[in-house]
């Protein structure tokens, strides 16, 4: 059985139209590659904790949301840099919400 999945460009496209109609702002750390790059997803709630999100493959094959890490804003700038210079592929958005929504559940497989 063939899977189609979405190319990144289009899925970023999907995820920015639900942040903007829920007028919960946001900008791009990083541009990545349109058809295949990675995605992650910095959530910063304006407490001392922030999160970032990492979409990965789970057991069943479908693609979901994980943490990948939370701490400070420091120690996640320090993780997305990294990973930037592992994969110059990879997309980075921030969403900077009071109350830390961040629809990423609404985007599973």
């Amino acid at each position: 059985m063939k899977v189609f999945r979405v190319t990144t460009d289009f899925w970023i496209s999907a995820y920015r139209s639900t942040l903007e109609k829920e007028g919960i702002p946001f900008y791009f750390y990083k541009t990545g590659d349109k058809s295949a790059g990675a995605i992650l997803i910095k959530i910063f709630n304006f407490e001392e904790e922030v999160t970032l999100y990492h979409r990965i493959n789970n057991l069943n094959g479908k693609q979901t949301w994980e943490k990948l890490l939370s701490g400070s804003e420091d120690q996640i700038d320090q993780a997305i840099k990294n990973q930037c210079n592992f994969d110059p592929d990879v997309w980075v958005l921030v969403v900077d919400d009071p109350k830390g929504k961040n629809f990423l559940n609404e985007f599973d497989e």
